[in-house]
């Protein structure tokens, strides 16, 4: 089967997405390494803090230095007839390139806290609209907690949540601590709002240098802060003395820059941007379903990025100084599934809703009476596969929207599929990495797919491709989010010369 390149837009949505997350759900928790004045004079000075950062700042959003998007942040203080709020709302247009056309996403976020202490959150809503498909997930305080609703397609779904103990002292907590000149190596830890549990989970920000600048004339100093989250992901950041954020890089691939709003506002797009991310091989492989092991030297930078993987090993020769990466459909590298892998991957988030009834209804439909997980997997693999039309353009925004639609590229394969998979109590994840592109490109490019436990070791299955077994052509990239996107800042530069192949016979 030939394959085409897709545009995976999981990798991008992900990473656009948390980059305007850090302007808005902080969540930071007050943790300084200066004493703070008595709890009157630390609201006063935190007052200040807040209403001299009212007001609108632009930033542009870059992949490797093309511009994509832009964001809209703005902080205000809004008087109403029962209370008084500061209100901080985040707006942006995402470009979004593919193989046929450049769509637009638009994002609207918003946080309302009262302007009273604790300064406690009264609203959040988070809402993406990408061609007809809107994703909203609101958090309103009620009388008896915070509730959630999250909308998907037509549906919207509501949850109770209980108390969240969230306040724009938290939110704010990371630029105050920045005002009051911390010290290289110092360190401060939070919780954070995984809005895809709605749970807080912990975050580590840490100061790794600071600099001094001459910019227009005036002597100013900067910040260079790493935020590490809950889930290993890396951001770096660059702070002003007064706490703005000048500049966000998530991975080394994708950047906020704080402009003018001339600039900022100033699209400079390139259609092939994801395209074109490919890269080129030595020799053709030939039918690539067929391939059982493939053997490929890999430059150093990259190399050393990458991991062993279920069906991949990766080593280094250190003699030449350079990586091998084996990839084998039949055997190799066995990862065994932790608990915490297990049940990280058996779980319901607001995005992969494994007990909707449609969801439960399809796998009900696609399994059957499989007697066995490996047979019932098979069937998810063939009935995913047949199921979602092959549409590079289409693009749906949620699960319900893929349901609806039945169009997508690997991403949207990837995405019910593991919803489905986890429905039956089977872990799942999506996983992405470099797949062959056939022998009419001879390259390979970027593809999302899947790993499933099954007997307790991590399979790769691409229902894409509808492979029960994924063939050995698939390199995949580590599952940890920012090293998954350092290898991919390397996809430009990266080198790949075939050593061996090997086929069904």
């Amino acid at each position: 089967m030939q394959k085409v390149n897709m545009t995976s837009l999981r990798f991008f949505l992900t990473a656009v997405l948390f980059a305007a997350e850090i302007f808005l759900i902080g969540c930071r928790a007050v943790s300084s390494s200066l004493p703070l004045p008595n709890h009157t004079q630390a609201d006063d000075l935190f007052t200040q803090f807040i209403e001299k950062n009212l007001g609108t700042d632009w930033y542009g959003i870059y992949i490797q230095e093309g511009k994509v998007g832009y964001l809209k942040s703005t902080t205000r203080l809004e008087r109403g007839p029962n209370n008084t709020s500061y209100t901080i709302q985040l707006s942006g247009t995402i470009h979004i390139p593919s193989q046929a056309e450049t769509d637009e996403m638009k994002i609207h976020m918003v946080a309302v806290f009262s302007a009273q202490p604790p300064y406690s959150m009264i609203r959040y809503s988070d809402r993406i609209i990408h061609k007809d498909d809107i994703s909203e997930t609101k958090i309103i305080r009620t009388s008896k907690g915070y509730q959630a609703r999250v909308t998907q397609g037509k549906e919207t779904h509501t949850r109770m949540i209980g108390s969240l103990d969230y306040s724009l002292k938290d939110y704010a907590a990371v630029q105050i601590w920045i005002t009051q000149n911390p010290k290289v190596g110092t360190k401060i830890n939070y919780p954070y709002l995984n809005l895809e549990t709605l749970t807080l989970e912990k975050n580590t920000s840490r100061i790794i240098a600071t600099h001094e600048a001459l910019i227009a004339g005036v002597k100013t100093s900067y910040y260079d802060v790493v935020t590490t989250d809950f889930d290993g992901l890396e951001v770096q950041e660059e702070f002003g003395a007064d706490g703005k954020p000048y500049r966000i890089v998530i991975g080394g691939l994708f950047e906020c820059r704080l402009e003018p709003q001339s600039l900022a506002t100033h699209m400079d797009i390139s259609i092939g941007l994801f395209v074109k991310n490919t890269v080129p091989i030595n020799q053709p492989l030939g039918d690539s379903e067929k391939v059982t092991l493939l053997k490929l030297l890999i430059d150093k930078k990259s190399g050393a990025l990458l991991k062993d993987a279920p069906g991949q090993s990766v080593t280094h020769d250190q003699v030449n100084d350079f990586f091998i990466v084996t990839l084998n459909s039949t055997g190799g590298y066995q990862a065994i599934a932790t608990d915490e892998e297990i049940e990280k991957n058996l779980a319901e988030t607001t995005h992969i809703l494994i007990n909707h009834p449609k969801i439960i209804g399809l796998t009900h439909k696609a399994v059957g009476d499989a007697k066995t997980p490996t047979e019932a997997v098979n069937r998810l693999v063939k009935f995913v596969y047949q199921y979602i039309e092959d549409d590079y353009t289409a693009n749906p925004l949620t699960l319900l929207d893929i349901i609806a639609k039945k169009k997508g590229d690997c991403s949207e394969h990837a995405k019910l599929f593991t919803a489905m998979a986890r429905s039956l109590g089977v872990p799942c994840r999506t996983v992405g990495g470099l797949v062959y592109l056939g022998d009419e490109f001879q390259e390979f490019g970027l593809h999302a797919w899947n790993e499933v436990v099954i007997d307790g070791v991590w399979v790769p299955v691409d229902p894409t491709w509808g492979q029960t077994s994924a063939d050995a052509t698939h390199i995949r990239f580590p599952v940890e989010i920012s090293k998954e996107w350092q290898v991919m800042a390397a996809i430009p530069k990266m080198k790949l010369k075939v050593l061996h192949v090997e086929h069904k016979k």
